[in-house]
């Protein structure tokens, strides 16, 4: 077992504090390009990794994925460029030792949460998501995405990339929806059951093709936790 936290990709207080609490690894993002985009080539990543390094981490996840994937996701023209991409995001996080990948396939939006100030234990403030304040929301500028359309386009994007994670020697973790729950705002969330997560590895099986076992969102989707990881 690995002692990891989340960390911003440039060095801040956070970092002191990880490795004052023990930490040794690190999950964190890819590197920022300045103008809300990300750094996904080798030096950047190879700069990333020894910033880590030199504080004494050993940064081993990207959880940010591959957040440009908005036409992939949907299956729609211009996917191929944005899945090259991935596939050379993925051959430069191999170079440079950066093992995993930690990935979603949440269409049009990332995690939804409709409060984020909800009153928790000791007074904290925790995120939270009530889908009954959702049944007015308004459809996105995606208007409905399906199912379908979700699992084939999931198909064609694993066909592309796991090969490339095989041959660089990185492993791809897949995300649930967070919340487990669909449609939200006429989007679809296919990732939101047990069922649906095996699915999801049996498109294209492959020791580097496995999941992020997120309790939280496991939990939600009403899984026996101790069962779902056996």
């Amino acid at each position: 077992m690995q002692f990891a936290e989340v960390l911003p990709p440039t060095p801040n207080l956070t970092w002191t504090l990880a490795r004052q609490a023990g930490c040794t690894h690190a999950v964190s993002s890819f590197p920022s390009d300045g103008a809300g985009g990300y750094l996904t080539d080798f030096t950047s990543l190879q700069h990333q990794k020894q910033r880590f390094a030199d504080a004494g981490l050993d940064l081993v996840v990207i959880e940010t994925g591959f957040p440009w994937l908005d036409l992939t996701k949907r299956g729609l023209p211009g996917r191929d460029e944005e899945i090259e991409r991935a596939r050379n995001a993925i051959r430069n996080m191999g170079a440079v030792g950066i093992p995993i990948s930690c990935w979603n396939w949440m269409a049009v939006f990332n995690w939804t949460r409709t409060s984020t100030t909800t009153p928790a234990r000791g007074g904290a403030k925790v995120t939270s998501y009530d889908h009954s304040l959702m049944k007015d929301a308004p459809l996105t500028p995606a208007g409905i995405v399906t199912d379908d359309q979700l699992w084939d386009a999931l198909k064609y994007f694993l066909d592309a990339v796991v090969p490339v994670a095989e041959e660089s020697g990185v492993y791809l973790a897949l995300h649930p929806d967070d919340p487990p729950i669909s449609p939200i705002r006429g989007v679809s969330r296919i990732i939101r059951s047990r069922d649906a997560m095996q699915r999801a590895l049996d498109l294209r099986p492959s020791p580097n093709h496995g999941i992020t076992m997120c309790q939280g969102t496991f939990s939600t989707m009403g899984a026996n936790i101790p069962e779902t990881i056996r």
